[in-house]
């Protein structure tokens, strides 16, 4: 069953912005904190910017961290799968030499 949709209020640069979303209020809160810092960032970055060229570069900085994040999480989890097998084939090796237990 999916959450219920609820309206929801996040303030961006001082600004309101009402929502409906079924993500948890806490959860949209903390995601409107992670977008409100880095529009605050580009902002005192680039003060002559219009807000509209700001919340692109806003886009491309929170995708690009994105794509890094899952690019990581992809190589991380291959180098555990790798290892995984290696210990796995170690104990293969291991146990086929050991002499069963008492």
């Amino acid at each position: 069953m999916e959450p219920e949709t609820k309206p929801v209020v996040v303030e961006i640069l001082g600004r309101p912005l009402n929502l409906v979303t079924n993500m948890g209020r806490d959860r949209l809160a903390a995601v409107a904190q992670v977008v409100d810092a880095q529009l605050k960032e580009l902002q005192q970055a680039f003060p002559a910017s219009p807000l509209a060229e700001l919340a692109i570069l806003a886009a491309l900085n929170l995708a690009l961290e994105s794509m890094e994040t899952k690019e990581d999480h992809h190589r991380y989890r291959a180098e555990i799968e790798a290892r995984s097998r290696q210990l796995l084939q170690r104990l293969e090796v291991h146990s086929s030499v050991s002499p069963p237990g008492p």
